[in-house]
């Protein structure tokens, strides 16, 4: 198994199919902030993310091998953003019956729908300029990463008024039927 992409694999039609898989995996992560119970919310993102990066990976024909993937995202994740930090108290804060669950639902959703974009556009970028797993140095796209937060908090804000509870599961869907999303994670 060749560890480089070929540059050859980057073509606008492919951007555009990672760029519309990205967005199906932003609606599921928004998503998220449903889901009631504290913590589960959190370890159904981790799986999502790992998924959407397979999925990204299988898009543009490079090698994945899912413990690389989840400690590359984990090491992103960890890296100190703050929306990560928020989505953690939002979880812990759906303890609180009625108000903590409509609030930590809110940001929950919003936050996961962020650090979604952010992973996806972070490695579609890598992968685009022939990088693999192997390649990514989380520490050189940290800055990149969360720049991309920030946007994505935009991105989610957005898609967020604009869906439908059953977009989500129409784009859960759409992913189960390219084997590359679920509504579960």
């Amino acid at each position: 198994m060749s560890t480089e992409n070929t540059a050859d694999s980057t073509t606008p039609a492919r951007s555009a199919e990672a760029q519309n898989l990205l967005k199906n995996y932003v609606i599921v992560a928004v998503g998220l902030g449903l889901v009631p119970v504290p913590a589960v919310d959190l370890a159904a993102l981790m799986a999502l993310e790992v998924k959407l990066v397979h999925g990204l990976a299988k898009q543009f024909d490079v090698p994945f091998k899912e413990s690389l993937g989840k400690s590359l995202i984990f090491s992103l994740l960890s890296g100190g953003t703050s929306v990560a930090a928020v989505m953690g108290l939002g979880s812990l804060a759906k303890a609180i019956p009625v108000l903590g669950t409509l609030g930590g639902g809110a940001s929950v959703g919003i936050s996961a729908g962020a650090i979604t974009y952010a992973v996806g556009e972070v490695f579609i970028k890598h992968f685009e300029s022939g990088g693999t797993l192997l390649t990514f140095d989380t520490q050189k796209t940290r800055d990149v990463f969360e720049n991309k937060v920030k946007e994505g908090m935009d991105v989610a804000r957005k898609l967020k008024k604009n869906i439908k509870p059953e977009d989500t599961a129409d784009a859960a869907t759409t992913g189960q039927e390219t084997g590359t999303a679920s509504a579960t994670a």
